[in-house]
């Protein structure tokens, strides 16, 4: 039988010593004691019972100590283990703010890089401003700012009605816009009352948007409206004609630098124009210049 089972022999008693053959002294000893903490007999506590021998040795740890020195192990390596977590989760948390302060330094270099764009971009058409400021004659620079200066249109009091007079008012107005347009390069009212496909819409609105661009501008013509005949619409159909007949006196579209183009005066220029009451206005839904 192993001796780490043995259990520790009443005071007095012989035992064998450890040498061969003899015979230990008997010797008073007090009664073994559990140590302080140990484990009861139901074995729950974590301090190691420890054997003792008849000297009053102790002697190494037996049954239940030994559990308990594995616990302390397993405790010591869970402790460990905790630091490690922290440890990584502080070096996520540190890589997490690397990562959003590298994102913040790139994010602030983007927009210094933007900014520099955009001054470059200012510079440079200020700088062509100033060369077409200085192309310009003192005359050219007179027609210019009287072009800039003109009024806009003023609305017919019956264009927004459906009707004939709210159809052919708005006609009317149309063609005061379009002058208008081309004079100061205001585009807003003219797309307003132009339905996003009509095509002879928007050829108007980007040749005003290329020749104010470059500082062009158009002085002011004449235009007389002499014939406006109003259609129901036709079976199929979901606009209303208009057919105008309009004089044009001379057009005259300058560009800073270059010579400016004319057109000569048009007597009885025909057009039309399909218009559609949509939303409490009439729109341009097309328009068309007929050759003559």
């Amino acid at each position: 039988m192993s001796a780490s089972l043995r259990s520790p022999a009443p005071i007095g008693a012989q035992r064998c010593a450890s040498g061969r053959g003899r015979l230990a002294v008997p010797q008073r000893h007090p009664a073994p004691r559990e140590p302080q903490g140990c484990l009861s007999r139901s074995g729950t506590d974590d301090e190691p019972a420890r054997r003792v021998d008849p000297a009053g040795r102790p002697g190494r740890p037996s049954g239940p100590g030994r559990y308990g020195s594995r616990l302390k192990r397993r405790r010591v390596a869970a402790g460990l283990a905790a630091v490690c977590a922290l440890a990584l989760g502080v070096a996520a948390c540190s890589l997490k703010d690397a990562k959003a302060a590298a994102s913040a330094s790139a994010s602030s270099s983007a927009s210094a890089a933007v900014a520099r764009a955009e001054k470059g971009i200012a510079d440079a058409n200020a700088s062509a401003t100033a060369s077409r400021e200085a192309a310009l004659t003192p005359e050219l620079r007179a027609q210019r700012d009287a072009a800039l200066a003109e009024p806009a249109p003023v609305k017919p009091l019956h264009m927004d009605e459906e009707s004939a007079r709210g159809a052919t008012g708005s006609v009317q107005y149309y063609l005061e816009l379009y002058r208008y347009a081309f004079m100061t390069g205001s585009t807003t009212e003219l797309e307003a009352m132009s339905e996003d496909q009509c095509v002879f819409c928007n050829s108007v609105i980007d040749q005003v948007n290329d020749l104010h661009k470059v500082g062009g501008w158009a002085n002011k013509w004449e235009q007389d409206i002499t014939n406006i005949r109003y259609y129901e619409k036709l079976e199929g159909y979901n606009y209303n004609l208009i057919h105008v007949h309009i004089n044009y006196g001379q057009m005259t579209w300058c560009h800073p630098g270059e010579n400016p183009e004319t057109a000569e005066p048009i007597e009885d220029q025909e057009l039309k124009f399909g218009i559609r009451y949509i939303n409490g206005r009439c729109m341009v839904g097309e328009g068309e210049v007929i050759s003559k």
